[in-house]
């Protein structure tokens, strides 16, 4: 499997406001990963919609387990943010250790940590 789609971003919510102020959320980089698309099947597509959640794309990285369906994926060709909704580690068709990420619209953008 070649990851040749583009870069992500694998960001962490934190908090930035100082204590007694109201939160003030921001994005914390945790890794950069080249990736490639994966086809967004219906039955996938069709059980998200049944709890509200709007799948937007399904994508495969190299293998990591530091990634928690509270982070944000930002897809650097377009700045995209995107909701870690389902991940699933698993092998590609050549045994290669990967993770997929099911990736979820959000209406909110983050501002990143400064």
């Amino acid at each position: 499997m070649t990851f040749d789609d583009g870069i992500i971003g694998i960001y962490e919510r934190i908090n930035t406001a100082g204590k007694g102020e109201l939160p003030k959320p921001a994005l914390r980089l945790k890794s950069r990963h080249y990736f490639s698309y994966e086809v967004l099947g219906y039955n996938r597509y069709y059980e998200a919609k049944k709890i509200q959640d709007e799948i937007s794309d399904v994508i495969d990285i190299e293998r990591n387990r530091n990634i928690s369906n509270q982070d944000i994926v930002v897809i650097e060709d377009d700045d995209s943010q995107y909701q870690v909704s389902m991940i699933q580690h698993a092998f590609d068709e050549d045994g290669l250790k990967i993770t997929r990420i099911t990736l979820s619209h959000i209406n909110e953008q983050f501002n990143f940590e400064t």
